[in-house]
């Protein structure tokens, strides 16, 4: 019988966690999308399996903070618009993927702040989601207006990264910036040496981008820590590693010339320069300042005025008052009436009584001398 009794409770349980996954796998793609139609359900799968969408960018996107990803097939007549939906722990990682996925051919466009598109292909970050369309040669403007506007609804629209705005703008090469939090997506945008040399594990994030101008190229790195003695100690590794401001880098010409300075929390490098006039036109360039801002939900003070606060402590101090002395004359009240009706046998017993003497007086002290 326990057995059974079990065995009922395991399917129960089994059937309620199904019915959890699956509530969870839900998928948040539309079901219809202006004048497309899905032909089947969403394709949902979790961060370990985003290899099935994204293939070699799968590792890449899981630094970013994906969570799971989503595919959707719609059809218009014969035509077919797919859309790969990848939700992210955050705007922060939503954005950096987007600069992670959107190649230097792709053209900005209205449809949204952060959106690419190209011949075939466009891709769409809002909040902590970001879409990857293809089979745009059937689609129009309106349609992924459509699909922005679905994902605005469900996106967690959190502060978006703002080490972007440090960025000089002259000579900027258009969509080589790249916002990064992670090694792998360093190794693609930079890969200047192997593993995390610019120090990811403490917190640091960075925007590599790339500059043109009178026929000079270089790279730029942000990188940002969480105290300047973190950009102190990753400036004295990088000198130390890639001979970073050394004279070695222009005598033997056995390396590329790198330049890095230091503003505060801020580590600045420059690299893959052609001419070290250029790389200190750019160093120039930067101008940070450590602002601290306020993200979390302000809320209203509720403490009652000063007034309000002296006549409550009065009033409470009376009502202690009036309650030990309500207590005191009960109290006094019943060991009258027990004495009165039952003297010497509730209170006041003599008998029960015994006092220590130290035979100072002739008299002895009797217990009923107190009373």
């Amino acid at each position: 019988m326990r057995a059974k009794l079990t065995l009922r409770l395991l399917l129960v349980g089994m059937a309620v966690l199904a019915f959890a996954v699956s509530a969870s796998a839900q998928g948040l793609l539309p079901q219809s999308l202006s004048a497309w139609t899905a032909q089947s359900g969403s394709l949902v799968v979790p961060a370990n399996a985003l290899e099935q969408f994204a293939g070699t960018n799968a590792a890449v996107l899981r630094e970013y903070g994906a969570v799971s990803g989503e595919r959707r097939e719609y059809a218009r007549g014969a035509k077919t618009l797919t859309v790969t939906l990848y939700r992210l722990k955050d705007a922060t990682g939503a954005y950096g993927a987007f600069t992670f996925l959107r190649t230097e051919q792709m053209a900005p466009t209205n449809i949204a702040r952060y959106s690419a598109i190209e011949a075939d292909r466009a891709v769409v970050a809002t909040g902590n989601l970001l879409a990857e369309i293809s089979g745009l040669k059937a689609a129009s403007p309106g349609d992924l207006r459509a699909l922005v506007a679905q994902l605005n609804s469900v996106a967690d629209k959190t502060p978006l990264p703002t080490l972007g705005r440090y960025l000089p703008a002259r000579g900027l090469m258009e969509n080589s910036e790249h916002y990064l939090l992670g090694p792998l997506a360093l190794q693609q945008a930079l890969p200047l040496g192997s593993g995390d040399w610019l120090g990811f594990y403490e917190g640091a994030e960075a925007m590599v981008a790339r500059y043109r101008s009178n026929g000079h190229e270089a790279t730029l790195v942000l990188a940002a820590y969480p105290t300047p003695q973190s950009a102190m100690r990753r400036l004295e590794d990088l000198q130390r590693w890639f001979l970073v401001n050394s004279a070695q880098n222009a005598s033997d010409g056995s390396r590329e010339p790198s330049y890095a300075r230091r503003q505060g929390s801020l580590l600045i490098l420059v690299t893959r320069g052609n001419s070290n006039e250029f790389a200190g036109a750019l160093l120039n360039q930067i101008r940070y300042e450590t602002q601290v801002t306020w993200n979390e939900p302000s809320h209203t003070l509720t403490d009652p005025p000063i007034g309000q606060i002296v006549v409550g402590a009065i009033m409470g101090t009376g009502a202690v008052l009036v309650f030990a002395l309500v207590a005191g004359i009960g109290f006094g009240g019943v060991r009258l009436v027990v004495k009165f009706f039952f003297p010497g046998k509730v209170f006041d017993r003599a008998g029960h009584v015994e006092i220590l003497q130290l035979g100072l007086s002739s008299k002895p002290i009797e217990a009923r001398d107190f009373y």
